[in-house]
């Protein structure tokens, strides 16, 4: 009798999968299930057969002379993700120095005060906490770049927004243009990482 979470394997021994992950790969966010034993897979795991995608454990159901299944070894990391790290990252050392000059905030942490800046900078701690979680509990990999490319518009926006109207006062310094700098980095690693998977999906159609 299957438990909840449970799915059989070709010998119909049940094994543990947990919601939205890989069935052999906990790690890794599952992509598709296979269309024999309905057990979620990554894209490593997943093997196109006549128009079908089956995991290596049901391969011998279908074709005669397999060698017995081995589970693909996954090494790779999620691409895009150390960019969007590195862009959201850089924003919030950024937000330690003055974003503007001669007002009441052209001091450090400065950029924490009622301004765009703060648009900006609470955008890239979001960016950043998210893109520290995912990268070991994964999701989905199209949701993880829109969420890299979003909030990577937000802090690129909001940066500028207060480069043009600075504080009363105050005249924006060049620390806004280097968190739009942060904010591409961001931004260039969903779209790779949303191009990634895209592709991963094609060649699994």
């Amino acid at each position: 009798m299957l438990r909840l979470g449970q799915v059989p394997d070709s010998t119909g021994t049940p094994t543990f999968a947990r919601p939205g992950r890989c069935a052999n790969h906990p790690g890794v966010a599952g992509s598709v299930t296979c269309e024999l034993c309905g057990r979620s897979l990554c894209v490593a795991c997943a093997v196109p057969v006549r128009g079908r995608v089956i995991g290596p454990e049901c391969l011998a159901s279908l074709l005669e002379d397999v060698p017995p299944a081995t589970l693909p070894s996954l090494v790779i990391r999620p691409r895009g993700d150390r960019l969007a790290l590195a862009g959201f990252g850089l924003v919030v050392v950024l937000s330690l120095f003055p974003w503007s000059r001669f007002g009441d905030s052209s001091h450090f942490f400065g950029a924490w005060t009622l301004h765009w800046s703060l648009v900006a900078v609470l955008a890239a701690v979001v960016g950043l906490g998210f893109a520290m979680f995912v990268w070991r509990h994964p999701t989905s990999g199209l949701l993880e770049a829109c969420a890299y490319s979003g909030l990577g518009l937000i802090v690129a926006g909001a940066s500028l927004l207060h480069h043009r109207h600075p504080p009363p006062l105050s005249v924006g310094s060049a620390v806004p243009w280097l968190a739009v700098v942060g904010a591409a980095l961001a931004i260039l690693g969903g779209a790779w990482k949303g191009a990634a998977e895209l592709s991963a999906r094609r060649a699994l159609a």
